[in-house]
């Protein structure tokens, strides 16, 4: 019984891993589609359905690594007023790095395997990762050690806590969620104060984020182990 229990559970994952490939190879095929321009020509007009098809396209860029998630951001501050734009962007980053994750729980060790052998820099995360769940989580949004999808198939083969993850995930995404819209809103004047303000916080804050990180690494190092 519990031979067959265990090939049932491989042959579950490998449906998994093999649904995500061919998710992929459609997205690649397809990826010159994922622009501003090609997601407002195909949105509804009504405000309603044009929601569920952004989430739905959240969905999709979920388990893709082709499709830039600031695309979908920026797009939901054209096709929105910036709180409803903001709204939707924090719902549609809940499910894109959901779906990964649960994806990566299940997949479980083969999938740490994979990914280490693929991206050499969760190496950095494995040094990172300690107790503190959510801070991890969070520290890794921030400074994109890898691609958003790659990541939240790590933390999720790992077993991160459901809870913590979606909390330092969202947390450590949020300003890009508010800032991606605005620049949206802006897109036909990058002159503007708007846009230039929105560029330089979203700099400023990927340097921080990198220069925090250089600075935990550094302390972590003259601690010891």
């Amino acid at each position: 019984m519990a031979k067959r229990n265990g090939g049932g559970s491989g042959k579950y994952k490998a449906g998994l891993v093999l649904a995500w490939c061919v998710v992929l190879l459609l997205c690649l095929l397809y990826r010159d589609r994922f622009t501003v321009d090609g997601i407002l020509s195909s949105a509804p007009q009504n405000a309603v359905p044009a929601a569920v098809f952004m989430l739905l396209l959240f969905a999709l860029k979920s388990i893709s690594v082709f499709v830039f998630s600031g695309i979908l951001f920026a797009a939901n501050g054209i096709l929105f007023p910036l709180p409803a734009a903001i709204l939707l962007n924090i719902l549609g980053a809940g499910i894109m790095v959901s779906l990964p994750y649960w994806l990566g729980r299940r997949a479980g060790g083969g999938m740490i395997d994979r990914i280490t052998e693929k991206y050499p820099k969760v190496s950095a995360l494995r040094r990172l990762q300690t107790d503190h769940e959510f801070l991890l989580c969070l520290i890794a949004r921030m400074v994109n050690v890898l691609p958003s999808d790659i990541l939240s198939l790590y933390l999720g083969a790992v077993g991160i806590d459901y809870r913590k993850y979606l909390a330092g995930s969202i947390l450590g995404m949020l300003l890009s969620l508010i800032t991606f819209p605005i620049l949206g809103m802006n897109l036909t004047d990058p002159r503007s104060p708007a846009f230039l303000i929105s560029i330089g916080i979203q700099a400023a804050a990927t340097a921080a984020s990198i220069g925090g990180y250089w600075l935990y690494r550094r302390k972590k190092r003259a601690d010891g182990p």
